[in-house]
């Protein structure tokens, strides 16, 4: 079985992000000091799974942010997506085949991401800067009190036409490609793997497209993606944050002791 499972307000928190009384311990390190936590049973949950399941992290983060985070950083994931699918490593070595096709993927398209970026800064009422422009990923900081979600949904239409994604999340706004997601690298990673069974863990709409593409989804109580018809089903756990995390990672535990995630050919 493939567990693949977003990181940020999905396995660990931030302190600020942290709800209810239930206890944790750090889990990533930030220039030295506790920066991510979990609860030690949901810990302890994820390193039983690691064991059992091959593990994938598929992420937002950059590689550098990634392996601040201990059971990442320790090579107990076989593989780690980062920047929303756009690169993939196996065992530490990034996939050449997937990095070719994405840099396929993403020159084939009629607009270049420093295009797209000037179209956005230039078009979008409410950006307050842009914030990091990576090789496929350019990321702005918003004005909550200036951003225009309905200029946005627009210009959202408009880059869709020239294969690029526009989308919100707090703070930030990122453009990518779109036909490039974490659905799209879990599919090289069920083909690498042999086509296995995939259980899927994330709380945000760019989880979306893994939850989709696994044979059963799971999020958090009170997360972005709860009180939404998604079209496909996702299991959530009772509590939130940090409990229900722990909770999740238990009930896959529980169901691949009893067989339930068998594997599919």
């Amino acid at each position: 079985m493939i567990f693949a499972a977003d990181l940020d307000r999905t396995l660990l928190f931030s302190q600020r992000r942290l709800e209810g009384d239930a206890a944790v311990i750090p889990v990533e390190y930030r220039f030295g000091e506790p920066f991510g936590f979990m609860t030690p049973g949901g810990f302890s949950a994820l390193r039983t799974l690691q064991k059992q399941a091959v593990c994938f992290v598929n992420t937002l983060r950059g590689l550098e942010q990634a392996n601040r985070v201990v059971f990442v950083s320790d090579g107990s994931c076989r593989y780690l997506s980062l920047q929303n699918g756009l690169y993939l490593y196996r065992d530490g070595k990034e996939d050449s085949v997937w990095a070719a096709h994405v840099k396929r993927t993403v020159h084939a398209l009629p607009l270049h991401l420093t295009d797209g970026a000037g179209i956005v800064l230039k078009q979008l009422p409410g950006i307050q800067c842009l914030s990091k422009q990576y090789e496929y990923l350019a990321v702005f900081f918003v004005e909550d009190e200036s951003f225009d979600d309905r200029a946005c949904s627009s210009l959202a239409a408009e880059l869709s036409a020239s294969g690029w994604a526009l989308y919100r999340q707090r703070k930030k706004l990122y453009l990518y490609p779109q036909a490039l997601d974490k659905g799209a690298v879990l599919e090289r990673v069920r083909e690498l793997e042999g086509c296995g069974t995939a259980v899927g863990f994330g709380d945000s709409w760019f989880d979306v497209p893994m939850l989709r593409a696994c044979d059963a989804a799971w999020s958090l109580k009170g997360c972005e993606l709860e009180g939404t018809d998604w079209g496909f089903p996702i299991q959530y756990s009772s509590l939130p944050a940090q409990a229900g995390t722990e909770e999740v990672l238990t009930r896959i535990l529980t169901g691949l002791g009893e067989g339930y995630y068998a594997e599919k050919s």
